[in-house]
């Protein structure tokens, strides 16, 4: 079932919890054919006590509000994160920087009250992804061409520490972008050499989505990834021999950046889906 938050709502006519909780006195406004009804008001005196005790100091089930509200965001998916660099890349794709992510997001967070700082928490034995260069097929047979069939998804991990990329300690909301910083450091080793280079950042954000689910206690965390923008044979206009090729690095960035935007609007909105927010 996928999860769609709730855009709008109108507000109930009726008072809240919070406002129960913070006057109590409103549950005794009751109709005056019900006060003399004795097991009116015994249910209301119980519905009283409930409420003064229950959920106290955020408990909901034996569980604090902090870990409640430690979730982990499914990954949002724009841009397939894929891409090769090498000598037969045509059009190289552009790779945003940790600091470039950082900005990005950091925009997108202060709209919602967020406000990250950077490399605020560490969380010990996560399962991080085992990343890979070269993911292509050697041979493409019939019946057996998509990546995945020929091995070519990023399908292993190891244990290891994570220190996130952002961190609001207030709101205890956290990010961690997979950047092509992050795809280097935890390469494996492959017995492959090549002048081209593969790379799959979404299948590396599943994966470590999925490790942060097994061994987070303390943050809401949205995991992001390098969107691998790049542009068509078309839009690269190959023939052009006088191309802008920093014009082109500078339009396959952006189009990065509002790739990249969108997973954030996600990761927010679905935040608020969860009232964490």
């Amino acid at each position: 079932m996928d999860i769609k938050p709730v855009k709008k709502y109108k507000s109930p006519k009726y008072p809240i919890k919070q406002a129960v909780r913070n006057n109590p006195e409103l549950l005794k406004l009751v109709p005056e054919r019900w006060k003399k009804s004795l097991y009116v008001n015994a249910a209301l005196s119980s519905l009283l006590i409930f409420t003064l005790t229950s959920c106290r100091e955020g408990e909901v089930s034996g569980k604090s509000q902090t870990e409640k509200n430690a979730l982990v965001a499914p990954v949002f998916d724009h841009a397939n994160g894929r891409g090769s660099f090498g000598c037969m890349s045509i059009s190289p794709p552009s790779f945003l920087s940790e600091e470039e992510a950082f900005q990005v997001i950091q925009e997108e967070g202060k709209k919602f009250g967020i406000s990250f700082e950077k490399e605020g928490l560490n969380i010990e034995n996560v399962s991080i992804p085992e990343t890979k260069y070269f993911l292509k097929p050697e041979e493409q047979v019939e019946g057996n061409k998509s990546y995945k069939d020929n091995g070519g998804v990023i399908d292993s991990s190891k244990t290891g520490d994570l220190k996130l990329d952002g961190y609001d300690s207030v709101k205890k909301i956290g990010y961690e972008f997979v950047s092509r910083e992050d795809y280097d450091n935890w390469k494996v080793e492959e017995g492959i050499y090549s002048s081209v280079q593969d790379f799959d950042f979404l299948s590396t954000a599943n994966l470590l989505r999925d490790g942060l689910l097994k061994n987070n206690g303390e943050a809401s965390i949205g995991v992001f990834y390098n969107p691998m923008v790049n542009l068509s044979r078309e839009e690269l206009r190959i023939e052009d021999e006088d191309r802008d090729w920093e014009a082109l690095d500078a339009k396959v960035k952006s189009m990065g950046e509002d790739e990249l935007r969108k997973q954030v609007k996600d990761f927010l909105e679905w935040l608020k889906a969860q009232g964490i927010m």
